[in-house]
């Protein structure tokens, strides 16, 4: 099975200036490249205006239409306001690395890995 493609997006503004990226890529490789994982950012201007959510939710169906059967986030920082993003569209945590990030604000905080079926 050939492994699936991998792939940039990019949001833009009515102007078409770039508001937001993501990629979507194999989680890993070989028999189990059907596990996707992405990474995203967001113009923190636009942050609370749904484009982080309407850039994810294209992202997963486009993951889904590749061919992907999950997709796994491998290092999400417990203190960051997309886990109730990605909690919202059906992630769910696996574990927590614990201490494992140096935040600049909250001290040593965990790193989540996320999960969800497409």
């Amino acid at each position: 099975m050939d492994e699936p493609a991998k792939r940039v997006y990019v949001a833009e503004d009515g102007d078409g200036t770039v508001v937001a990226s993501a990629y979507l890529t194999p989680n890993y490789g070989g028999p189990a490249a059907r596990i996707a994982n992405a990474g995203f950012m967001v113009d923190p201007g636009r942050a609370g205006r749904g484009t982080g959510r309407a850039l994810a939710e294209y992202v997963l169906g486009a993951a889904r239409a590749d061919g992907y059967r999950g997709m796994v986030f491998n290092a999400v920082v417990e203190t960051n306001p997309a886990v109730g993003l990605w909690t919202s569209l059906g992630f769910t945590v696996l574990g927590t690395v614990p201490d494992a990030f140096d935040h600049p604000r909250h001290g040593r905080v965990g790193l989540h890995i996320m999960h969800r079926t497409l």
